[in-house]
C-alpha cells in the first residue's frame, strides 16, 4: 500500500500544475471520477498492476482510451505513474489531492455526529458558526450514531469538539470511581 507521504508528494505536484494552468476544478473533478472508477472496477486495477501486460501496451491503452477524456495534468500524472509502476496507487493520490485542493479553495470538512438526525436549519447554523471561526467554507456531512445517547461530537480539520452526553456519562462515572466516599468509620 502506498503510504500517505508518498501520495502527498504526487498530489500536491498535480496541484501546483493545475493551480498554475488554472485547472484546479477540472482536474479535481477528473481524478475523483478516475479514482471511482478504479474502486468500482476490479479488472481495471489488475490490468495495471498485472506484469504480465507489457507497459507499451498500457501506454497505449492510456492514449487511446484516457488522454482524449482528461486534460494535460490528469494524463501526464497517469503517465507518471504508468511508468513508475505506480498506476495502482490513483485512488490514495486522489483522496489527498481532494484535501490539498480544498485547502488551496478555503474550503474545511467538517462531520457532526448526533444520537438522532438534525434538521437542516441546525446543520446551517452549525455551517454558518464554524465558517464564521475558521474563516473557510464548511462542508458538514452529518452521521447518526444511536450510541451517544444524545448531543453531539463536531469533527473538523485535526479538532474535536465532544458534547455528548456518552462521553458527559463517562466523566461523571469516572469522577465518582476516583471519589474517596468518607463514611463513619
Amino acid at each position: 500500500m502506498i503510504s500517505v507521504t508518498l501520495a502527498r508528494r504526487y498530489a500536491r505536484a498535480l496541484l501546483h500544475l493545475a493551480e498554475r494552468q488554472k485547472a484546479l476544478d477540472r482536474t479535481l473533478e477528473e481524478l475523483t471520477a478516475l479514482a471511482a472508477y478504479f474502486k468500482r472496477d476490479p479488472r481495471a486495477r489488475r490490468y495495471f498492476e498485472s506484469p504480465s501486460i507489457p507497459q507499451t501496451e498500457k501506454l497505449e491503452f492510456l492514449d487511446s482510451r484516457l488522454k482524449p477524456k482528461v486534460g494535460r495534468q490528469v494524463y501526464g500524472l497517469l503517465q507518471v505513474l504508468l511508468r513508475r509502476r505506480r498506476l495502482d496507487h490513483l485512488v490514495p493520490i486522489a483522496s489527498e489531492f481532494e484535501k490539498l485542493a480544498e485547502a488551496a479553495q478555503g474550503i474545511m470538512r467538517a462531520v457532526i455526529r448526533t444520537a438522532v438526525p438534525i434538521t437542516a436549519g441546525q446543520a446551517e447554523t452549525l455551517t454558518s458558526v464554524l465558517a464564521k471561526r475558521t474563516g473557510s467554507k464548511i462542508l458538514l456531512t452529518r452521521e447518526v450514531d444511536a450510541s451517544l445517547l444524545g448531543g453531539a461530537l463536531v469533527s473538523l480539520d485535526h479538532q474535536v469538539i465532544d458534547g455528548t452526553l456518552a462521553t458527559e456519562l463517562w466523566r461523571i462515572r469516572r469522577h465518582l470511581l476516583q471519589t474517596r466516599v468518607h463514611g463513619r468509620g
